[in-house]
């Protein structure tokens, strides 16, 4: 797998940022998520509204990989990703955020950002913007 940012290979795939097929998941007997099909292109922000227990955390924690389906396929960029861990799907590019965001106590924002992007290769990121040549 190349270093290059998700994004990128979106423009020599062609695929959707994010699909899910029939993707489902069991906890005994217990159905929380059922057949949900989604596609989602690049850029295109969804939302995923839902009652409490409708199964809005266990539809993000099967795409991040913290659980994996009972049935269906994830894919990201094209790629299937149903089968890998957490950490492989960091490294592709998969991120997820929490609802309560907090930084570390005792760390600066920078070094927090820091502590969250260690590991991840410099050319997957940059902290700064370059400046803007021309300033009106």
């Amino acid at each position: 797998m190349t270093e290059n940012l998700a994004a990128n290979r979106l423009q020599s795939s062609g695929a959707y940022a994010l699909e899910l097929d029939g993707v489902a998941r069991h906890f005994g007997a217990l159905v929380a998520l059922s057949g949900i099909d989604m596609r989602i292109a690049a850029g295109e922000r969804r939302a995923v509204l839902g009652s409490n227990g409708a199964g809005k955390t266990t539809l993000f924690n099967a795409v991040t990989g913290d659980f994996l389906p009972t049935a269906g396929r994830i894919r990201f960029f094209g790629e299937d990703i149903t089968d890998l861990p957490p950490h492989e799907r960091i490294r592709r590019g998969l991120r997820r955020t929490y609802q309560i965001s907090q930084l570390f106590k005792g760390l600066s924002v920078l070094d927090s950002i820091f502590l969250a992007c260690r590991g991840v290769s410099r050319r997957r990121f940059s902290l700064l913007r370059p400046a803007a040549a021309d300033v009106n």
